[in-house]
């Protein structure tokens, strides 16, 4: 059997730290493709050798890891509902466009996303994540033939 691909299917997702479950937000996730997890892997990591001008200078590599969770949440969120502002007013899900290579990408609005609180970035990041694994079924059919 061959890898399932999963790319453009969504996902309902209740976080367990939700401070209303009795009425918690529902957060629509997707896998990312190819092209945009790259995008996100490229935009976050930098690895700089030193250079021919000071052959002394050390190596170093830059793991933005705050940035990439902000990144996975804006293109693996694929909406929400019940989402509200302080006053208890439904906050729309709305979409900015990122031009990559040639595509254009609608993703979770900056301007939203920048709201929401960081521990809830990076739990939705690894939602979103755990969406491109290889699932036990996968790996127990894909061995070498």
């Amino acid at each position: 059997m061959a890898f399932q691909i999963r790319i453009g299917e969504t996902r309902e997702y209740q976080s367990p730290n939700d401070p209303d479950p009795a009425n918690p937000t529902v957060w629509t996730l997707g896998a990312l493709d190819l092209r945009s997890r790259t995008f996100i892997q490229d935009e976050t990591t930098a690895f700089e050798v030193s250079s021919s001008q000071k052959p002394t200078d050390r190596a170093s590599v830059k793991l933005r890891l705050s940035e990439r969770n902000v990144l996975l949440a804006r293109f693996g969120l694929k909406g929400w509902r019940n989402l509200k502002d302080a006053q208890g007013q439904e906050i729309p899900f709305e979409q900015d466009v990122l031009p990559i290579d040639g595509k254009s990408y609608s993703i979770a609005a900056k301007r939203l996303i920048e709201q929401l609180p960081y521990e809830l970035i990076e739990e939705l990041a690894a939602e979103i994540l755990s969406l491109n694994a290889l699932t036990e079924h996968d790996r127990k059919n894909s061995g070498s033939r």
